[in-house]
């Protein structure tokens, strides 16, 4: 747990002068490579990965990294929080078929990487490797959501 929250708290200060807008890989190529070896750190830990299994795992999961980083779930952020009312038809449809786009690229990623972790690791890992990557993904979205705040 201890290492759990010292990785956690090195991913969150990595991520501690940018605002969500301005986080663009092709910028910060170095932040979003520590952010990514920090996820694997933890995913390693959550998932009780030996050696070997770590090192066939690995580059599978950067090419899926890679391609999840792709879809921009802000997006479907900005349709939960948004006042319906206040759009026209045009622009909520066009909202919608974002959303359903970036489901679409989701599913489609997740399928073809399910065959490459299953590979590599059991269903039951693979199922722990989405849950800690969403736990991961809620607990920096809530401390950048906590230093915006206290701005």
């Amino acid at each position: 747990m201890k290492y759990f929250l010292s990785t956690l708290l090195l991913l969150l200060s990595l991520l501690a002068g940018l605002d969500a807008e301005s986080q663009n890989n092709a910028r910060f190529p170095t932040l979003h490579e520590r952010i990514v070896q920090a996820k694997l750190r933890e995913i390693r830990i959550k998932l009780s990965l030996d050696q070997s299994t770590f090192e066939q795992f690995r580059p599978i999961y950067l090419k899926y990294d890679r391609e999840i980083s792709g879809i921009d779930f802000r997006q479907q952020a900005r349709l939960m929080k948004i006042d319906a009312d206040s759009l026209s038809t045009e622009e909520a449809d066009h909202l919608i078929v974002n959303q359903l786009e970036n489901i679409k690229k989701l599913i489609a990623i997740r399928e073809k990487y399910y065959k490459e972790f299953k590979s590599v690791l059991p269903p039951q890992k693979i199922i722990k490797l989405y849950q800690t990557e969403a736990e991961l993904r809620k607990k920096v979205l809530d401390e950048m959501k906590r230093r915006l705040m206290s701005r």
